[in-house]
């Protein structure tokens, strides 16, 4: 049978559907048995930037230990001179944070499952407020940074993970969830990649979803409904006339997969980031679309023999629409850091300045970048313009209660 199980942790209730199985032993006793869902590891620090919003998710406190490490939400509204804590409270977060803001500056969040907490969760804040209401999730949540998005009218989509990473929607004010798409259905529309999984999900401003995902080959694998008109509607449906891959194919020699890293609503349209992978290599690629349009694509980055991305950043980029990207490297045998950017369609990548050591993800908010530094519950924000120099801008306490998930 099923019920509803009420999780209260720390004054946040939490509304959850925990699949109850009544098994009955030899001796005629019946026994509960609640399924547990394997833990995924959290996805890598991330940072988005709307109109309305910026947001950046990261993990504080003693990161050598995964049960006293915690992630946490930081945001600045448009205008805002810094960055403040905005972590739903009340949940264990040891399991990873994913973050889908909206473009009128709605959040939704979601947690990952952790060793105290066996399924995923979501909290919810409107556009102007600092206040969140906790929320159920149709299932447990892939551990992608663009797991989440916000439609401009309340409506939620998520990519859950395990078989399929079917994408479910919550029409606003609703509390029940539908499926609009699975990794089977895309690679019926694919044309030349096969889907391997769901990686991302976006709604733009108009209410048309984009979807990202993992294709073997070189084709890139973004999907929009076959008639967007028709698919701007709150309750994100299934498209009636189905999906459409809008590409594009990456042509750097060796690319065996395509990963759509991320992908978020700029207002118009989508700005995304793909990697290209095979044996020994790596690039990256920026991606935007308007809606109703095809993709354009920036030329590719590559990611040097031994580096790997450890943070990822879309918008800023200053006059051209919030349509900028950012990527945070890490050598894989020193502590050295690279950040480059690339400011929007046509623009090239460009390196900034060497990033603070310590740095574990960036923002980019108008013509600024920010490199965050996490000490125990310290976080040290630094900030560059362009390509210059780095300044400390700001330090912020996080309370931390260390020991609380053992």
């Amino acid at each position: 049978m099923s019920r509803l199980a009420w999780l209260v942790v720390g004054g946040l209730v939490v509304i959850a559907v925990v699949l109850v199985v009544l098994l009955v032993s030899a001796s005629g006793t019946p026994t509960v048995t609640v399924p547990t869902v394997p833990l995924q590891g959290p996805p890598v620090p991330s940072s988005s930037t709307t109109p309305a919003l910026a947001t950046a998710v990261l993990a504080m406190g003693q990161l050598s230990d995964p049960a006293n490490t915690f992630y946490e939400l930081f945001d600045r509204p448009s205008g805002a001179s810094g960055w403040t804590l905005a972590t739903p409270p009340g949940v264990a977060d040891n399991g990873g944070l994913v973050v889908g803001p909206s473009s009128n500056g709605a959040v939704t969040a979601g947690f990952l499952p952790a060793a105290d907490l066996t399924f995923s969760v979501l909290a919810t804040r409107p556009a102007g407020s600092t206040q969140w209401s906790a929320g159920d999730a149709p299932g447990t949540l892939a551990a992608e940074p663009d797991a989440l998005a916000t439609g401009p009218s309340g409506q939620i989509a998520a990519v859950q993970s395990g078989t399929g990473t079917p994408v479910e929607a919550q029409a606003p004010g609703a509390t029940s969830w539908h499926r609009v798409t699975t990794a089977a259905e895309l690679t019926g529309a694919s044309g030349g990649c096969r889907v391997t999984r769901i990686s991302s999900i976006a709604v733009t401003a108009s209410g048309v979803p984009y979807v990202g995902t993992r294709c073997t080959g070189t084709e890139v694998g973004i999907f929009v409904p076959d008639d967007p008109s028709a698919a701007s509607t709150p309750g994100l449906t299934a498209p009636t006339g189905g999906w459409a891959r809008l590409g594009p194919t990456l042509g750097a020699s060796g690319v065996s997969a395509t990963t759509v890293l991320r992908l978020q609503a700029d207002g118009g349209g989508v700005t995304g980031m793909v990697e290209g992978s095979g044996p020994g290599r790596s690039s990256l690629v920026g991606v935007w679309s308007a809606t109703g349009s095809g993709i354009v694509a920036s030329s590719p980055l590559t990611v040097p023999s031994g580096w790997s991305v450890r943070g990822t950043a879309t918008g800023g980029a200053g006059g051209t629409g919030n349509q900028g990207i950012a990527v945070l490297l890490g050598s894989s045998s020193s502590s050295s850091l690279r950040v480059t950017g690339v400011a929007g369609p046509g623009r090239p990548w460009v390196p900034y300045a060497t990033p603070p050591a310590g740095t574990t993800a960036v923002a980019l908010v108008g013509d600024e970048v920010d490199a965050f530094v996490p000490s125990s519950s310290t976080l040290h924000v630094w900030a560059a313009n362009g390509t210059g120099p780095w300044h400390q801008v700001a330090h912020l306490t996080v309370p931390i209660q260390y020991g609380s998930s053992s």
